[in-house]
């Protein structure tokens, strides 16, 4: 019996269903699902190799290419207004906040009295995971507001720049 056999019937037992599907989910959320082609429908826009502002539809039949710039012209073509979308986002980044939170305090109580420091630890790395996606919710409301959706680099360093301001309190009128 090898040590890939072995694994496996030990796996068969304790993956059920339901963690098949959410490590499809997972899998979907952390592999970075492409958008759909807005001409075919069928096939998904990934970068053009060539150009990185271009985006090209993967299926052959179709082979449509898109700018980020005409992407970000068509974005709120679905009657999608950016500041309500941009308060959405601020809105689930402080939802996400009070959850890391109260993950962290309710561990904190749990691992004292359970005396276990490995309770703690869990607790320490689900709510960087929370926070992580906080940071990304303020991110795009911070992109909708500025109108920077679609670049062929992420402004990572100017939405710092913006936060850090906003917390010091300099960018304020």
């Amino acid at each position: 019996m090898g040590i890939g056999s072995f694994l496996s019937a030990r796996l068969a037992r304790r993956v059920g269903p339901e963690h098949r599907s959410f490590a499809v989910m997972t899998g979907t959320v952390l592999g970075g699902v492409h958008a759909a082609c807005p001409a075919c429908r069928r096939g998904q826009l990934l970068p053009d190799p060539g150009s990185p502002a271009l985006r090209k539809c993967d299926d052959p039949a179709c082979g449509a290419t898109f700018s980020l710039a005409e992407m970000g012209r068509t974005f709120a073509l679905d009657g999608a207004d950016a500041r309500d979308l941009a308060h959405e986002a601020r809105r689930q980044a402080f939802v996400l906040f009070l959850a890391a939170v109260l993950i962290g305090v309710l561990a904190a109580v749990w691992a004292v009295y359970a005396h276990s420091w490995l309770t703690l630890l869990g607790a320490v790395l689900l709510c960087t995971v929370v926070l992580a996606s906080a940071l990304v919710q303020r991110y795009r409301a911070w992109q909708l507001d500025r109108g920077r959706m679609f670049e062929a680099r992420a402004p990572l360093g100017a939405f710092l720049a913006a936060e850090m301001n906003g917390l010091i309190g300099r960018g304020r009128p």
